[in-house]
Parts: C-alpha cells; structure tokens; sequence
C-alpha cells in the first residue's frame, strides 16, 4: 500500500473539527503540512489555508489520501457521507475513523465501510474550543492501544479524557455533549435574576461564570460528594438555603433528570 500523503484529514472544517485540529497541531503531534481539509464553505477553506493546512476539493480525496480521517459533520450528513465512501472503501487498508456526531455508532459506520475499518467515536464538548474539553472516548476492537493511546493524547492536550464502553456512549452526552448548554442556561437565569435587582449585566455575568469555574474546581480537587458542598454554603437559617428549599419545592432535580432523558433519548434516534 502506498504511503498516504497527510497524517490527518478532515471532513467539515467547522468549529469543533477544526478546534480538534488546531489542537493536535498546536500540541505537535502532526504538523500544519500534515494536515487536510475538505468543506463546502469557502470562508472556511480561505481560514483553513491562513493556517497552512491543505484543502482537498472532495470527501472522497480526504478518505483516501489522509491516515487519520476526522468525521467532523452533522449526524443528519452521516448516511449520504458514508455512501459516497463506501464505493472506494474497499481502496483503503489500516486508515483509523474519528467521528465526533451525537448517536453515531461504530457499527453504523462499519456498516457502510466494512468491518474492518477502525473507528474511534468521540463524544467532545465545546469547552474543547479553549482548551478545556471533557471528552468520552470508545472505539473498535481492530484499534490497537499505540493507534488509541496516539488519539488519547491528542484530546488530553485539550481537557480531560475518558475511556468508556460504547454502549454508553449516547449515554454520556447529557453529562459532558450537552451539559455546557445547561451551565449556559443557568448562568443566564441567575445573570439576569441578579441584573433586575440593579446590577449591572457585565459585572453579574462575570462573578455568576466565575462562581461556576471556582464551583466546579471545587468538585474536582476536594474530592467531595456535590451534595456535601452544598450543605457547606447551606447554613442554617442563612441565604442559601432559602434557594436550595425552593429547588427541592419545585423538583428541579425532576426537570434536569427529564430534560437528560430527552437528550439522550434524541441520540439513539438518530442511530435509529
């Protein structure tokens, strides 16, 4: 088999994939010449090529030419996308598949490129785009560790990492995928509850983001359980409890658990 021309390639060069390719440039696991990119969008190609990556004109042209292929499009793409691959998949030997798309499987993927083909599913958040991502990873069993551990590392330059069974992988998107959308949410409620008292927008916003940053560091390194660092702020007869009682009143926790549900549900049917 002849040598492949780029290391990595992308297919879409919107926010995510091309956050994904900065980032393994930028941690030099490849370098700019190492990479390709394929998309519709011109100001994107023009972007694309400020960075020194080269643009391919076809899908077709990153499948074949690129070791690393990056299926960075919508899940909805997924089916038309495939099929033009699948004519030429049997031209290409020990490439690995990254897909990123909510509720795309592995197995949808082998489907249409054949059993062999080696995939890594990725389910990455926006944070990712500053460096700070959480993302869950699964893939086939023909990946071996050196391929995974490479791909691993790639995304660790850019958050944090986990490994988990792919029969849990729509699962995971209402705790990571998704989830920055519930913070947003929240952070605007309080922003704006906090400005019709009189406070500023600017000045709300930012001690309200600010709170979640410091909240959520305190999740991470001391250890504790979310509930008992909420009795800490909670003290008796104090301020905080009177919001805390007025969550428990509303079963907000019924309201979040309903809305992962949905959002999870949503992904099986896009694999559907």
């Amino acid at each position: 088999m002849r040598c492949k021309m780029y290391k990595i390639g992308s297919i879409g060069a919107g926010n995510m994939g091309l956050a994904i390719i900065d980032g393994a440039v930028g941690c030099k696991a490849f370098s700019s010449s190492d990479v390709a990119i394929f998309d519709i969008c011109q100001d994107k190609i023009d972007l694309c090529k400020s960075k020194g990556y080269s643009v391919l004109p076809s899908e077709e042209d990153i499948f074949i030419n690129c070791e690393i292929v990056l299926l960075a499009v919508k899940p909805q793409i997924y089916e038309s996308l495939l099929n033009k691959l699948k004519s030429i998949s049997q031209k290409v030997k020990n490439q690995i598949i990254i897909t990123i798309a909510a509720g795309i499987s592995t197995s949808y993927i082998q489907g249409f490129l054949g059993k062999d083909t080696k995939v890594i599913r990725v389910m990455p958040n926006t944070p990712l785009l500053i460096g700070r991502g959480a993302c869950a990873f699964s893939k086939t069993e023909n990946v071996n560790d050196d391929e995974f551990n490479k791909i691993l590392r790639i995304f660790e330059n850019m958050g944090e990492v986990a490994v988990i069974p792919e029969d849990h992988m729509n699962d995971i998107i209402a705790a990571n995928g998704s989830s920055p959308a519930y913070v947003y949410y929240f952070i605007d409620c309080i922003t704006r509850s906090v400005e019709k008292m009189g406070v500023g927008k600017d000045v709300a916003k930012k001690l309200v983001a600010q709170t979640f940053v410091g909240a959520a560091e305190m999740v991470l390194k001391t250890g504790k359980e979310p509930k008992e660092l909420i009795q800490q702020v909670c003290s008796p007869g104090g301020t905080t409890i009177e919001s805390i009682k007025v969550f428990d009143e509303k079963n907000l926790y019924s309201i979040i658990n309903e809305s992962c549900v949905k959002c999870v549900n949503r992904a099986y049917e896009l694999n559907a």
